[in-house]
């Protein structure tokens, strides 16, 4: 089976690859939708958040083989990983996956015709865009239920940040 995707737009950001890493709760920029696809944009901005679906375009082939992680960005930050398991790539949101393909769910600041600007992207700049989505009641999930090191990890990068959560 072959699978086709098109972008239908494009990631803006003015942050480097470093920096938009780094943001623990992403940074601002822009979505530029290609004109082809600009009615498909009719009554977004009636949305305070939306759904992005895009490809990681900057992962390697030896990245898109990794299957166990560890949350190295956060120990970067300074957090304490000792006692958190590597776990399977299907518990993160790591960029290394066989399928690199990110789903960020971003706040959106304005829209100008076909460009969105948004706030909280963790995507870099010139990251295709397969689809958007409007953010809507239906998706909020209210229980649900994370894993002990979830909770753990949790906990321990709210001391780091001095905040309660940050997820």
């Amino acid at each position: 089976m072959e699978i086709r995707l098109q972008p239908i737009g494009v990631v803006r950001v003015d942050a480097s690859d470093e920096e938009v890493k780094k943001a623990l709760h992403g940074v601002e920029g822009v979505i530029e939708v290609f004109p082809e696809y600009e009615a498909g944009l009719n009554g977004i901005e009636g949305f305070s958040h939306i759904i992005v679906i895009a490809y990681l375009h900057k992962v390697t082939d030896e990245q898109r083989s990794v299957l166990r992680v560890r949350h190295r960005r956060l120990e970067r930050l300074g957090v304490d990983l000792t006692g958190i398991p590597e776990v399977g790539v299907f518990c993160t949101d790591s960029p290394h996956r066989p399928n690199p393909i990110a789903l960020s769910i971003v706040e959106l600041v304005e829209r100008k015709g076909r460009f969105l600007r948004v706030r909280g992207l963790d995507l870099f700049d010139g990251t295709p865009v397969l689809d958007i989505k409007g953010y809507d009641r239906t998706r909020c999930i209210r229980e649900i239920r994370v894993p002990w090191w979830l909770e753990e990890l949790e906990k321990r990068v709210g001391r780091v940040l001095g905040e309660p959560s940050f997820l």
